[in-house]
């Protein structure tokens, strides 16, 4: 029973690191490409980017963020700070301050952060599963993808700093509280430079290296557009997230995106059970169950997702 523990506390970590704040608004500054989707309270909402208005869409904690295929989203939190959602990204607001700072966990892709000083106590931290970076004032990236070609689904993290410091923490199956993350000594990585994190290999020391020439080139390409420090971005109160489910072809490709995902954090799990519980029938009847439904999963979502492409 002892060995479920720290495992246990992996998990935990790994799906809801750090809510520090309390919850405050955000709101979207910026947007290119087809559409996006949120989900709120169970609810989801789907935005095409060419018909609908949705700059100055009010967000807040605990919503979800889904971009389409070819599809940006910029978030403007107390005019001092930009989180830029690329294409293909999942990602949570776990938590925000009010100050410009907050929590934001990616479940898979690539966000971009641009922010002025932060006073106080304020930080602006991006989770994935493993791996956390903080700042108070930088421009940096956090990218989170799988290889699904690996029978574990291994989980692969990029951290990199254009600008000022980022302090890098990985946790492992020892962390087993908050307060233990935060007795971590972080990696500082500097200006110019990335750090790769493997799930394959969680105890590697972190190194950092130059940062790669094709995040250097994609970001060049994808810039974030929303200037800090100027008039604060008035918030829409035309645009209503509490809302029953938007049509019937938002609902197959929002829930497939979640299916999907879900199914890749399953994949997830069955890897880290198969880490680290002991080598026997049990364990590995257990983990091999959360490699199928996790398949299955994604097979499910990805269904769902061509499936809306067919619907009006």
């Amino acid at each position: 029973m002892k060995s479920f523990i720290p495992l246990i506390a992996v998990l935990f970590l790994a799906f809801s690191v750090l809510p520090l704040y309390s919850q405050t608004d955000a709101v979207i500054s910026y947007t290119e490409g087809r559409g996006f989707q949120v989900v709120r309270d169970g609810q989801s909402k789907s935005y095409d980017i060419a018909a609908d208005d949705v700059i100055g869409l009010p967000l807040q904690a605990d919503d979800m963020i889904l971009t389409d295929d070819g599809s940006f989203v910029e978030i403007l939190l107390n005019n001092s700070t930009v989180v830029k959602l690329a294409e293909n990204t999942t990602s949570t607001i776990t938590s925000l301050d009010g100050s410009g700072g907050g929590v934001f966990r990616v479940t898979y892709g690539r966000i971009r952060v641009k922010l002025a000083f932060l006073f106080g106590g304020s930080r602006l931290w991006i989770t994935g599963h493993d791996t956390v970076a903080g700042v108070r004032s930088t421009d940096f990236g956090y990218d989170l993808f799988y290889d699904l070609a690996d029978e574990a689904g291994e989980r692969q993290t990029s951290v990199y700093c254009f600008d000022g410091e980022v302090d890098v923490l990985q946790y492992d199956k020892e962390t087993v509280s908050k307060i233990d993350l935060m007795e971590i000594d972080p990696f500082i990585l500097r200006a110019g430079k990335m750090v790769k994190t493997r799930s394959s290999d969680p105890d590697k020391k972190l190194k950092s290296k130059n940062i790669d020439d094709e995040i250097r080139a994609y970001w060049n390409a994808y810039p974030i557009m929303t200037s800090l420090g100027g008039e604060n971005l008035e918030v829409s109160e035309n645009l209503n997230l509490n809302s029953s489910l938007d049509t019937q072809k938002g609902t197959y490709e929002t829930g497939g995106r979640i299916v999907f995902a879900m199914g890749v954090g399953m994949m997830t799990i069955g890897g880290l059970l198969k880490a680290f519980l002991p080598d026997n029938t049990t364990a590995n009847n257990l983990a091999i169950g959360m490699l199928a439904m996790g398949g299955a999963s994604i097979a499910a979502g990805g269904g769902m997702m061509l499936y809306s492409i067919s619907l009006p």
